[in-house]
């Protein structure tokens, strides 16, 4: 990464990881929760079986770590997993600048407890 774009994110950016088969790409990027202004949105929902996630978060990262085609891969930051909603490459011409997404909480993993398979 060269540039103006990889300095500011090697200055200010956040340490995150993309995980893509298992395989962990660590890098820098710019990580910050996408809040709605509608009255109607919430950043949390309540339903009958408890509390469901719907924030999302904006993420702006380096052109050579793409995004495209994640599958079951996911944004790591701060102990959280994010799952992608939304990925574009933003191009200057023919270059890839740098990528744009929407993430969203990913779910917990479900742990295995007494009575149950996996």
């Amino acid at each position: 990464m060269t540039g103006a774009w990889g300095r500011i994110l090697d200055k200010y950016g956040q340490r995150v990881a993309v995980v893509r088969d298992g395989a962990e790409t660590l890098c820098r990027a710019f990580l910050q929760p996408a809040l709605e202004t509608r009255e109607d949105w919430f950043q949390s929902l309540p339903t009958p079986l408890g509390t469901v996630r719907r924030d999302q978060w904006l993420y702006l990262g380096p052109s050579e770590v793409s995004l495209d085609g994640l599958g079951d891969g996911y944004v790591a930051w701060n102990n959280t997993q994010f799952e992608v909603r939304a990925a574009q490459p933003v191009c200057l011409g023919e270059d890839t600048i740098y990528w744009w997404a929407l993430l969203a909480v990913r779910d917990p993993e479900p742990e295995d407890g007494p009575g149950e398979t996996a």
